[in-house]
């Protein structure tokens, strides 16, 4: 296992993302390349080509303008390499290229993002290979079936731990992105009138230097204020569990029972076949006479 993390600046500021990572696989390089295709497109990629896996998936959110602080947001290039590690092991390499990445923006918590991003992907193929077994009548559902062949029921999907690992990470690096730098500014916007102490007070231009340092600390406050409050937000938005897709209703089921005696009228109305023979008898000996 490993990984690699190199970043390049390209122009106009922006920062290209050249990550590395490498994991070992259990299955023969052809069944864990179907797999990791399918689970490229849970996780929001666009499987370009299969043989060798190429994916993409778009900028999204803020990072179209290169200002999100998600390094999941970001356009990004994904290249798979397999190569055969045993009989029944494959070496799987994720090769990332995230674009249009700004330069106030970059972290060691990217590359962790990114690496549990792969570690993730590789769960979702993981999982998509092993059975599963239908909680209504115990059958075993095999392959990407999403309902039991036996009884109809709806396969119960949960996703695998990795994928919360990969949201958690992603959400406290960027929410750390956002509070490190507020925070700063926020000190510096109260440090910064400090300097007045150290100016020649009895000067002609002490006043326009006064307004001058109190416009600066007022701008790098405010901005360190909604800084703070966005990183803020997210934590609290972080720690809420995401909401669980509503279930499929199970079908109904046939069973032969005892017959509820709630449902019979009552006593009263109750008529037994010989009653009713012998009205029709008195009825039909009227009409004759």
């Amino acid at each position: 296992m490993g990984a690699e993390f190199t970043a390049a600046m390209s122009d106009g500021g922006f920062y290209t993302f050249e990550h590395d990572v490498t994991r070992i696989v259990a299955g023969d390089p052809e069944s864990v390349r179907a797999r990791l295709a399918d689970a490229l497109e849970q996780a929001g990629y666009r499987v370009l080509n299969e043989n060798p896996i190429q994916a993409r998936r778009s900028a999204r959110g803020g990072a179209t303008t290169g200002c999100s602080t998600n390094i999941l947001d970001y356009s990004t290039s994904l290249n798979i390499g397999l190569k055969s590690a045993g009989p029944n092991s494959t070496r799987v390499t994720f090769d990332y290229v995230v674009k249009q990445v700004y330069t106030g923006y970059l972290s060691k918590g990217d590359r962790h993002t990114l690496t549990r991003e792969a570690e993730a992907v590789i769960a979702l193929a993981t999982t998509r290979a092993t059975p599963s077994t239908c909680s209504s009548c115990g059958a075993e559902i095999v392959g990407g079936s999403r309902f039991c062949r036996q009884c109809g029921a709806p396969k119960n999907t949960t996703h695998p731990a990795e994928m919360e690992v990969l949201r958690l990470t992603a959400g406290a690096n960027a929410s750390y992105k956002s509070i490190a730098p507020g925070a700063f500014f926020i000190i510096i916007a109260m440090l910064l009138p400090l300097i007045l102490f150290f100016l020649d007070q009895d000067s002609a231009k002490f006043a326009k230097r006064v307004m001058a340092i109190s416009a600066m600390a007022a701008a790098l406050g405010a901005s360190g204020l909604i800084m703070l409050f966005m990183g803020l937000f997210r934590l609290r938005k972080l720690a809420k569990p995401p909401t669980e897709a509503e279930s499929l209703p199970l079908p109904p089921r046939r069973s032969i029972g005892v017959p509820d005696t709630a449902e019979l009228p009552p006593q009263s109305v109750q008529h037994s076949v010989t009653e009713a023979t012998t009205d029709l008898l008195s009825q039909k000996a009227e009409r004759m006479n």
